[in-house]
């Protein structure tokens, strides 16, 4: 056996022994949601926009549900191993969320309540995603064992895949064989793979990166890449058909809208007071960030720089500027940033890891330590505030402290941007660094 598969095969094992214990409950319950409903024929975008407007009525204020905000690749990917899991008799919803008045306490407050078959649901659900990090350990082995080793063996991307049971790795490894299709020559499955990557949105500003480098390549290389890309997206277009407002709403209008959160410096404009001036600050973020990205553009148009490399930069912009930088947001941009900055990568990868710890920690071990309150597993249930957790820990470390913290994220993701461009504009010095 290949040394890259036998590194692959480490990562999944790996990620599968803690897959059933840990996770983020909010965020695996949306999914579950999402495959429950779409399986039984309902449109969740539906569901998701009249529960948000029922906590705007209810509260007075615009509020949204933090339900299911992503275009729909991802349901379709998880749907055949949500139908192994109900044909071995699964519970459909596993995790549950006991009655309560809709309102904040909706939003901020849920009770979850487990069924024995939680552990089972997590397993599974979190399978493709287990499945794309040991894909792109092979892909790294097959240019370095010792990045693959890297990423096989990374706290962060564990966290993240193997514990949270977020998707982002699928993010990560659309990305990733895009990038390598179009190197290859394949410009329409590149665009179709490109087109999966946005299950979630960020990587929508690596499109321009794509397209300069395209564009150096030719007609038909823009052409086919665009036809794939179009391919892919006819899952998003048949829901924005079905029900535009509720889509846009859900999706389009919940990211946008969202309020500064996450490893983002915008995030001390919560302890402001003075309204007038963080209209002011935030206004300024915004012309800084265009400013820089269309910078950014501008350099890949007048240099030679490859689509892995455009990419990155551009990746790299959303987590410096973004108002809301969440913790797996890093994910797709590691297995890239890796085979460009190795040392930056992994200090990166140190902030968001520890981060992730602070800051959701606790609540990702909540499925242990309710397996811990009850072992005979019948009816695992206990009272979990989500808020007050995210409370608690904002106070351990306080406002202030959390902004520092961002704060160094930023310098160093600045850095990085800086080091990645000044290398392209040195070629003795260049080259991948690995």
């Amino acid at each position: 056996m290949e040394k890259a598969l036998k590194i692959a095969l480490v990562a999944a094992t790996l990620r599968l022994l803690v897959a059933p214990f840990f996770g983020h409950l909010w965020d695996i319950k949306t999914l579950q949601e999402t495959l429950y409903y779409t399986l039984k024929g309902e449109n969740v975008y539906t569901l998701v926009y009249s529960l948000s407007r029922k906590v705007s009525e209810s509260t007075g204020q615009p509020l949204f549900y933090e339900g299911f905000a992503y275009p729909p690749h991802i349901t379709l990917i998880l749907i055949p191993f949500y139908t192994l899991y109900l044909t071995l008799g699964g519970d459909p919803q596993p995790i549950k969320i006991g009655e309560m008045v809709v309102g904040v306490g909706l939003l901020y407050e849920p009770k979850f309540y487990l069924s024995k078959d939680t552990f089972l649901f997590m397993t599974l659900i979190k399978a493709p995603m287990i499945i794309a990090d040991s894909i792109i350990v092979y892909i790294l082995g097959r240019r370095s064992l010792r990045l693959a080793t890297i990423y096989a063996l990374s706290p962060y991307v564990i966290l993240i895949t193997g514990v949270w049971g977020m998707f982002d790795s699928l993010v990560a490894l659309s990305l990733l064989a895009s990038i390598m299709l179009a190197e290859r020559g394949r410009y329409m499955l590149s665009g179709l793979a490109y087109g999966f990557s946005l299950m979630k949105l960020y990587p929508l500003l690596a499109l321009p990166a794509f397209m300069i480098g395209l564009k150096r390549r030719g007609l038909n290389a823009l052409t086919s890449f665009t036809l794939g890309f179009a391919v892919s997206q006819v899952p998003t277009l048949a829901y924005m058909i079905l029900d535009p407002q509720s889509f846009t709403y859900t999706v389009l209008l919940f990211h946008l809208l969202r309020q500064p959160s996450g490893l983002t410096p915008l995030r001390m404009l919560s302890v402001a007071e003075n309204i007038t001036l963080t209209s002011i600050i935030s206004i300024c973020h915004t012309i800084i960030a265009v400013a820089v990205y269309l910078a950014i553009l501008a350099y890949l148009a007048r240099n030679e720089v490859d689509i892995m490399r455009g990419s990155a930069l551009t990746l790299l912009h959303f987590l410096a500027f973004s108002k809301v930088v969440h913790e797996q947001f890093y994910l797709p941009l590691y297995p890239l940033l890796l085979q460009l900055r190795i040392r930056e990568a992994r200090l990166i990868e140190a902030i968001f890891t520890s981060y992730t710890l602070v800051n959701t920690g606790l609540f990702l071990i909540a499925p242990t330590l309710l397996f811990l309150i009850d072992y005979r597993l019948l009816q695992l249930q206990a009272s979990i505030v989500y808020g007050d957790l995210g409370y608690i820990s904002m106070n351990f470390i306080g406002p202030l402290v959390s902004s520092l913290i961002s704060t160094i994220t930023f310098i160093a993701i600045v850095k990085t941007i800086v080091n990645i461009v000044s290398q392209g504009r040195n070629p003795t010095g260049g080259g991948k660094e690995t």
